[in-house]
């Protein structure tokens, strides 16, 4: 086996990459993590309502914090839901610092998920047609609900994660998830949209 399969299945992992740098301090599986969430966590970031500069801001902290207190985190032992409560909680705390501007409550109830498609084909009616539908049925969600399908659908994670990430248990992202698509199902029915 070429070696350099080797180390390509050893990058896999984040939560392998989490514990060989928790146990050697080796940049180069940090790097890893980080090049593998940043983008995931920004996205989400933007999804919540924050400003572009807040997230960069709570990456940045968020990343800063997971690597100087590495030894204090033994026990954690999968590290991405673990780093998007941080994430969040780091934005929510910069937001706090920033209350004159705006208050916390606000983005509470901003969770949005935009719904893109590419440039060519939003000349096309039908695409229209569909995106607007989608984004109905979407807006018909409550926030909560909202982060719950972005969390599982667009960033892939598993309903423990979200659990992790929410602070309910795994069985309650589950039934939380499929009200969520009996509700989109619904929906779609009542409004003669597409399934």
């Amino acid at each position: 086996m070429p070696f350099c399969y080797i180390i390509s299945i050893k990058l896999d992992s984040l939560d392998l990459n989490w514990r060989k740098f928790k146990e050697k301090g080796d940049e180069r599986y940090f790097s890893v993590i980080y090049n593998r969430l940043v983008d995931d966590l920004f996205s989400y970031g933007i999804s919540m309502g924050f400003q572009k500069e807040s997230c960069k801001d709570a990456l940045q902290d968020t990343f800063y914090k997971l690597y100087v207190s590495r030894e204090r985190l033994q026990e954690v032992q999968n590290i991405t839901p673990y780093i998007f409560k941080i994430f969040k909680n780091r934005l929510l705390y910069i937001k706090g610092q920033n209350k004159e501007k705006e208050s916390i409550e606000q983005y509470a109830n901003t969770f949005s998920i935009q719904v893109t498609i590419l440039d060519e084909l939003i000349n096309s009616e039908k695409k229209k047609f569909i995106k607007n539908k989608i984004e109905r049925m979407l807006n018909s969600l409550s926030d909560n609900q909202k982060e719950i399908v972005y969390l599982k659908y667009t960033i892939g994670l598993q309903h423990r994660e979200i659990g992790e990430i929410l602070g309910i248990q795994e069985d309650s992202a589950r039934k939380q998830l499929c009200r969520i698509i009996k509700k989109l199902r619904d929906f779609s029915s009542e409004n003669n949209l597409p399934k």
